[in-house]
């Protein structure tokens, strides 16, 4: 069905964090049919001029064993959003992470939403932090991309193609994931517990102060329903040691990693040579973003080279127009581009109709919009 994204909250300049007028949830139109062959419609009309083919057995519907929601969490006065997501399986585990505002796209309508109030606001207190801007602030909330991206990748449908199946069996089966921009770290920890071998790194700001803590909070939840069955198990591969996690069925570390910073300065050669699939969710909406994101890509297809690595990035359409009235976001032509030139192949995974409800000039108006799962190669 086509999905409502409503994104609250903001930072204003001087730190204070303050809700704007919209909710976090997402929804499904009575006239599912309609609604979704009219975005089917105007999404293709869009990508007609575009060198990509999106096919609609690519479109994702979405997965009815995943349910998310969210809560509230005190403390020291400050109230912080907790996000929940259950994983596959008879045991039905749900993860928690602690975030700083309410998810944006990440819910569905019947889904527990947390509306903060006025009150529930306060000063940002990384916001003098070196290197922290509005790339690093927008982390600290789940995105639209994160929910797809966890659908795709960890939650299989009967017509998924091969490329796709082989994808999820690796995945679930120890394959070593570099996620970059990971935010509060949802989907690397949620790849991590279904069986993969997972780094995640986010600017220093975000690591410290959501995906450590986030990690190791649901070591604790996974503790309680682990299957180890032998020593073997419980020994941490080598390229995530000595600190890293075990959580679930796979294992989990976290480092700073800035994308402006020269890669072999902040990683280990057995790190930066290990990975078989990079991941990215929703981190290059600015345009001034893309350059050192594929850059860092670049570095890391190069020294992971022998594993012929992939790079899987969910990105969310958040140009009015697709084309050159968007100058400050990143467009999917733009990306296709950007990808092009550096002679790299793109493809489509999945894709999910949006309805994005902007704000104006004090208007509030709803527009179509797209959310993909991108697979690149070089």
């Amino acid at each position: 069905g086509n999905v409502l994204v409503k994104c609250p909250g903001g930072t204003r300049p001087g730190g204070i964090r303050t809700p704007l007028t919209h909710s976090s949830q997402t929804r499904r139109p009575d006239d599912d049919h309609d609604h979704d062959d009219r975005a089917t419609d105007l999404m293709q009309s869009k990508m007609q001029q575009s060198k990509i083919i999106i096919e609609e057995h690519q479109r994702r519907v979405q997965s009815d064993g995943l349910k998310c929601s969210e809560s509230t969490e005190k403390e020291d006065a400050l109230t912080s959003v907790i996000f929940h997501c259950n994983l596959p399986g008879p045991l039905n585990t749900e993860l928690e992470f602690n975030c700083r505002e309410p998810s944006c796209g990440a819910l569905e309508a019947k889904e527990k939403a947390v509306e903060l109030t006025d009150e529930d606001y306060t000063v940002d207190p990384n916001f003098f932090d070196d290197g922290y801007a509005l790339a690093g602030a927008t982390g600290f909330k789940v995105w639209t991309g994160s929910r797809l991206m966890i659908e795709t990748l960890a939650w299989p449908q009967n017509d998924d193609c091969e490329g796709l199946k082989e994808i999820q069996e690796r995945i679930s089966s120890g394959a070593r994931l570099i996620e970059l921009g990971s935010g509060v770290g949802v989907v690397g920890t949620y790849l991590s517990a279904i069986g993969s071998q997972v780094l995640l790194t986010d600017l220093p700001t975000l690591v410290e102060n959501a995906i450590e803590s986030n990690l190791l909070r649901n070591e604790k939840i996974m503790a309680s329903t682990s299957t180890i069955s032998s020593p073997d198990e419980n020994s941490c591969p080598s390229w995530l040691a000595p600190d890293g996690i075990r959580l679930g069925k796979g294992w989990a570390n976290c480092t700073p990693l800035d994308w402006t910073v020269p890669l072999d300065e902040q990683l280990t050669k057995d790190q930066s040579s290990s990975i078989d699939f990079i991941i990215a969710s929703d981190v290059v909406f600015l345009a001034s973003m893309m350059n050192s994101l594929l850059h860092t890509v670049d570095t890391i297809f190069n020294a992971s080279s022998s594993n012929n690595p992939s790079f899987i990035l969910s990105f969310q359409r958040r140009d009015a127009k697709d084309g050159e009235g968007s100058a400050a976001f990143t467009t999917v032509d733009g990306v296709i581009a950007a990808v092009e030139e550096r002679g790299w192949s793109l493809g489509c995974l999945a894709w999910r109709s949006v309805t994005v409800r902007k704000e104006t000039e004090g208007e509030v108006a709803d527009e179509l919009s797209e959310v993909f799962v991108f697979k690149i190669k070089p």
